[in-house]
């Protein structure tokens, strides 16, 4: 699966491959970098079996190019493995994981 993007209601939904890393990264910007700051994100982690470190990044500039502290992130589905390598990079502090 390669990076889905659609919009519903006011959040642009990005719906995630089994490998989210570094061999996406210019699949993940196209699908986020051509939004306006303010821009609400929810990132569908259904999928996501495995992540990188660079995804961590993927993460941190979308939050950053979409309003930083300002950002309505939302981070759903997450595997339970996927959520604890969130939590243990304070990643629940910048963003919204449900």
């Amino acid at each position: 699966m390669t990076i889905q993007v659609s919009k519903e209601g006011e959040y642009v939904t990005v719906r995630l491959p089994k490998l989210f890393g570094f061999s996406v990264r210019s699949e993940f910007k196209q699908a986020t970098g051509n939004n306006p700051t303010g821009t609400k994100y929810k990132l569908d982690f259904q999928e996501v079996e495995r992540m990188d470190s660079s995804a961590l990044g993927m993460l941190l500039l979308l939050r950053e190019t979409s309003g930083g502290i300002t950002s309505d992130i939302l981070i759903v589905n997450s595997r339970p493995e996927i959520r604890k390598l969130l939590q243990l990079a304070n990643f629940h502090t910048l963003f919204n994981i449900l």
